[in-house]
């Protein structure tokens, strides 16, 4: 059997997260809405994460809820989608290719990461997790594509 090459593996795997803003000041609003109206449990933030991120998990899926300042308005990463990928690199030079706006990719606490805008002007943040996290309920590779090379893709970025 043919092993597919790393650019054939540059597929979108999920949503890792969900991030939104919110008015700084609704926080106990907001951490009522999402914690005891909704029922979702709230989890720990990540230790790069500013101390009043709200996470709480919906499901599989984590929802990331920022406070919103008169400064902090204009951030691009404010409100986006991020989607969990296979081969970063190959889809950030798809993306380019074809005239997409698309910043570099850099690494973070999670793996590597870059943020693209959809033709709306939406963001989106693609992130290709670190290898330790591919053993996750959630990581799922695309059909036929045995683990090992999946994992080797990864590695290999």
């Amino acid at each position: 059997m043919t092993e597919p090459s790393l650019a054939t593996l540059a597929a979108v795997m999920g949503v890792h997260h969900v991030q939104l803003s919110y008015p700084a000041h609704l926080q106990a609003q907001i951490e009522r809405f999402y914690g005891q109206l909704l029922g979702l449990p709230r989890v720990a933030g990540s230790p790069c994460a500013p101390a009043r991120v709200l996470r709480y998990m919906a499901g599989s899926q984590r929802l990331d809820l920022v406070p919103r300042t008169a400064a902090s308005h204009a951030c691009e990463c404010q409100g986006h989608l991020a989607l969990r990928v296979a081969g970063l690199d190959a889809l950030h030079q798809r993306l380019l290719a074809h005239g997409a706006t698309a910043l570099a990719v850099v690494q973070v606490h999670e793996g590597m990461r870059f943020y693209a805008k959809d033709p709306a002007g939406n963001t989106l943040e693609l992130l290709q997790p670190a290898v330790t996290e591919i053993s996750l309920p959630w990581a799922v590779w695309p059909q036929g594509v045995p683990v090992e090379t999946a994992e080797k893709a990864v590695a290999l970025g």
